[in-house]
């Protein structure tokens, strides 16, 4: 029996004398359409909360719940390090100066970079290398040659070329450079770029040109990443890492002018 035909019954068994207001057959049928359409609402709101609770987000294909870099923090919102009174080191092997805490032991390297030897050793022999006190810290400073004939001054290139080196130094991730990298700027006024990149187990910066070999990468590194406990004391390894580039005449491309010194 259809719902129209239990209410006519209904009304037609109603007492003698007893007036029944007529009923609305219409407006009896969209009211339960309306509850049909709230309980289903109500089921699909709970589905989807489900589902992004318990599930993995994926965006684009790429499972963004994976372990990532910690994203760079914007320069200009992070006090510098008070480099006055570190000590300068001169490298006659790479040619440059780069100062270091006073308390830190100075390695020298022992013979120029080569790719095949030292590209996957954090310890190469070909590093000037210097050390925390407690040994926890390690930062390193080296050249890789350049083809001369393929080099250029522009963000671009240096982009490319460190996703190919991290490729081949076997460090990771070496995608999404362009995305975590900060831009520096060699030099004071000229500017000439350079990039600070955020790996998964370290902090590297790359640049040439200017006061530097141009048929040569200068590459800085600290061997922790950003959340290490060992370099919290520094403010993290992107900030160490900047103090050691700032001896070098290198900054985020960020800092004020004023700023460089």
């Amino acid at each position: 029996m259809t719902m129209d035909q239990r209410l006519t019954d209904a009304a037609r068994t109603v007492a003698d004398g007893v007036v029944v207001p007529e009923v609305n057959l219409e407006a009896v049928r969209s009211a339960a359409r309306t509850n049909r359409r709230r309980r289903v609402a109500i089921a699909v709101t709970v589905v989807v909360a489900a589902i992004v609770v318990a599930g993995t987000a994926i965006i684009s294909g790429r499972d963004v719940s994976a372990p990532q870099p910690a994203p760079p923090v914007p320069s200009e919102k992070v006090e510098a390090i008070n480099t006055r009174g570190w000590d300068t080191y001169t490298s006659d092997l790479y040619d440059l100066d780069v100062g270091h805490p006073p308390d830190w032991l100075e390695t020298p390297a022992s013979r120029k970079w080569r790719l095949e030897e030292d590209g996957g050793d954090r310890l190469s022999p070909a590093h000037e290398a210097f050390r925390s006190p407690q040994g926890d810290v390690r930062v390193s400073v080296w050249t890789a040659p350049l083809d001369p004939k393929t080099r250029q001054e522009t963000t671009e290139f240096l982009q490319t070329w460190v996703e190919d080196y991290c490729e081949a130094t076997g460090n990771a991730p070496c995608t999404g450079i362009a995305d975590r990298a900060v831009e520096l700027c060699l030099e004071k006024r000229d500017c000439h770029p350079g990039l600070l990149v955020p790996f998964k187990d370290d902090v590297q910066a790359f640049f040439s040109g200017g006061m530097y070999d141009a048929d040569a990468m200068t590459v800085v590194a600290v061997w922790c990443s950003e959340s290490d406990s060992s370099v919290v004391t520094y403010g993290g390894a992107q900030r160490l890492l900047e103090g050691f580039l700032s001896t070098m005449k290198v900054w985020p491309a960020s800092t004020p002018v004023w700023d460089r010194r």
